[in-house]
Formats: C-alpha cells, structure tokens, sequence
C-alpha cells in the first residue's frame, strides 16, 4: 500500500522487496512493476552497496528474531546513502515485554530497548510517534542515520 503512494510521486523510483512472492504478487496487482519488487530475505539483501538513498519499513522488524533485527538493519545501513526509517510497536508499559503472541507474534519491548537494537549498527537514531496505535502498543518511527 505505502509503495504505491510513494510511487505516484513522480521524483521517487520506489522498489520493494518482501520475503513472500505471493505478497509481491499483491503489490503487482496494485499497479507496481514486477522489475522493481525482489523476493529475498531482508537479512541479505541483494542490492549493491549505497543503492538507495532512503530505506522503510512497515509493521515487519518487530517480527524478526533478535539476530534478524540486528542483520536487517546491518543490511540496510549497507545499502542505504541516507536515513533508514522503521514503524515499529513499542509497549505501552515502556516495559520490555518480549515476544508476544496475542493474535500475532512480536516483540513487544520498550522505545529505549529498540534504540539499543539500532544503535548497535547506527551512529544516530530518532524517535518519532506515529498515529498507529492497539490496546498493547504504541506506533514509533525509529530514523536510523550515521
């Protein structure tokens, strides 16, 4: 859905990549050209160093194991110019709550135990709210940049 926002934007040459075909399927059928998604595991991405001068994600890094996080966001300051961006829940409690599976499994920890996971591979997060919010958590951005 993001993508195709972002693709109407006629400055942006967005790609996309996901781990499920089917789902890169999904992003066909709304209009996104089969040559810009990649099938592929976001801890090894396929793309050349500094590719791309931005970097999202959506509603995915809290489902990754911990060794999966921390190559994710490896991958993406390689292949990334510029700042990475990522909505991820974060508790309400601010307590670090672990993997959770109340309809889905994710971790459900704290905005400071998310800054560690980032600044284990970036020199500078930020941290902005984002207006998703459930019963359990609240919505961040974390804008990871050297």
């Amino acid at each position: 859905k993001v993508m195709t926002i972002l693709a109407g934007i006629k400055a942006l040459e967005v790609h996309g990549c996901d781990i499920s075909d089917f789902l890169l399927g999904k992003a066909t059928e709304r209009g996104i050209p089969r040559e810009r998604l990649t099938c592929c595991d976001a801890t090894a991405l396929p793309y050349p160093a500094k590719h791309f001068d931005y970097a999202y994600s959506i509603g995915s890094l809290e489902h990754f194991t911990e060794e999966g996080i921390h190559g994710f966001l490896q991958q993406c300051k390689k292949v990334v110019r510029g700042r990475s961006f990522h909505m991820i829940p974060v508790s309400r409690s601010q307590k670090n709550e672990g993997w959770i599976t109340p309809w889905q499994s994710y971790w459900n920890n704290s905005t400071d135990w998310w800054v560690a996971k980032c600044k284990a591979t970036f020199g500078k997060v930020t941290v902005l709210d984002s207006a998703w919010q459930d019963e359990l958590s609240l919505g961040k951005w974390l804008i990871c940049e050297d």
